[in-house]
């Protein structure tokens, strides 16, 4: 059963990855309504994000050494406020030069979560794959209510509005963790579990960085174009034939996030009780075979295809954290986990400028999904080649 003997810093812990997904996501919803109110081409807009997009990785490094340095939790409360600050000053622009600094920010301050929030689950959780199934459940809820209340009140209230009102939740949710932190019922002081001491054999050590490397990078570039691009590839592909708004396109976006998002949890069971290793390959093998159908996919079950990519993506996860953390010293946990997500999230302002150009020279993705189904079928093979050790088998 799942631990929740620390209520609160798991309840930080779970609404840090929800906003933050949902703030690194929300903008290409967003960027529907202001499409229409600057009139300003979609590859335009989309380029805006490139900056953002980057900082989200490149400030993964800092944010791990910080959090091991100083305080997990404290970097929290530093990325709830500084997400709401800069999502209310995104609102608040009126040019394309101001919403590319303020998108800017916003980055910077997303990179802070998976460092800083996935070692502070790690290490506070006795059944570490479910907690971690667990928390990212809340990573695809946050993609997927940002698509859901994006579309709504781009419709209703202007996009300003859907920059601004998730900036002042965040800021009220970083405002309590302050003061949870302040009165002790947080710790602001590291906790570091001893279940991850064990290290594999010295020359394993160069192979298995290689494959981790390369398996992160491929998996962040099936997240991020799909991320990037699937609400307009769905306004492309569906939106006349089934006669879709933002709105529309928005709940789809978000139905597809948050049930997939239910997958997390499977998965980090399943990594507790199996081998963390087959559970990964599989995952992987999976996704690039469906990439390659998904690929001209051009029926209303591309959307049902859609979720059952994403839904894998996301159940490999904790297989891919506990990897990580059978891997790293315990006192550079974060900042290891900053190297993954830097190199993860460093591959979305490749993607941001894969799916401009793209749309641009074709007013379609075809080519981008393909190259994912192939990566991720070869990287299946790459993954079996991983030695297998005694602490990745669990009993059933």
């Amino acid at each position: 059963m799942l631990n929740l003997s620390h209520p609160l810093p798991t309840f930080y812990a779970a609404s840090g990855h929800l906003i933050m997904h949902m703030f690194a996501a929300f903008y290409f919803v967003i960027v529907l309504g202001i499409e229409d109110d600057w009139q300003i081409s979609y590859d335009q807009l989309v380029d805006l994000w490139f900056f953002g997009s980057l900082l989200v990785g490149l400030g993964s490094i800092p944010a791990g050494w910080l959090s091991d340095k100083w305080s997990r939790s404290g970097m929290i409360a530093v990325m709830f406020i500084g997400l709401g600050v800069t999502a209310i000053l995104c609102g608040l622009s009126r040019n394309t030069t101001s919403l590319m600094l303020n998108l800017s920010m916003l980055g910077l301050f997303c990179s802070i979560y998976h460092p800083a929030g996935i070692s502070w689950v790690v290490n506070m959780s006795k059944n570490t794959g479910e907690a971690l199934g667990f928390n990212n459940i809340f990573g695809g809820v946050g993609i997927g209510i940002g698509a859901l209340t994006s579309g709504y009140l781009v419709d209703n209230y202007g996009w300003e509005s859907a920059f601004m009102i998730p900036g002042l939740i965040s800021i009220l949710i970083g405002l309590f963790l302050v003061w949870h932190l302040f009165t002790g019922q947080v710790s602001l002081k590291n906790i570091n579990s001893e279940k991850f001491a064990d290290n594999p054999e010295k020359g394993d050590v160069l192979k298995i960085i290689v494959i981790m490397l390369i398996s992160i990078a491929c998996g962040g570039y099936v997240f991020q174009v799909l991320q990037t691009s699937l609400p307009k590839l769905i306004d492309i592909r569906l939106g006349e034939f089934l006669d879709l708004d933002a709105a529309k396109i928005g709940m789809i976006v978000s139905s597809i996030y948050v049930i997939s998002g239910l997958m997390n949890y499977l998965g980090g069971i399943l990594a507790d009780r199996y081998s963390v290793k087959m559970i990964y390959a599989l995952g992987i093998l999976i996704q690039g075979f469906l990439m390659l159908f998904f690929a001209d996919m051009g029926s209303a079950f591309l959307i049902a295809l859609a979720l059952i990519i994403v839904a894998f993506n996301s159940s490999i996860l904790p297989a891919e954290n506990i990897l990580l953390a059978r891997f790293a010293p315990a006192e550079y946990q974060s900042l290891v986990y900053g190297v993954k997500f830097i190199l993860s999230f460093s591959i979305g302002p490749l993607v941001v400028v894969l799916v401009s150009k793209s749309y641009a020279a074709t007013q379609e993705f075809f080519t981008l999904y393909w190259v994912g189904g192939i990566m991720m079928s070869i990287l299946f093979f790459m993954i079996l080649s991983l030695p297998l050790r005694k602490s990745d088998l669990k009993a059933a």
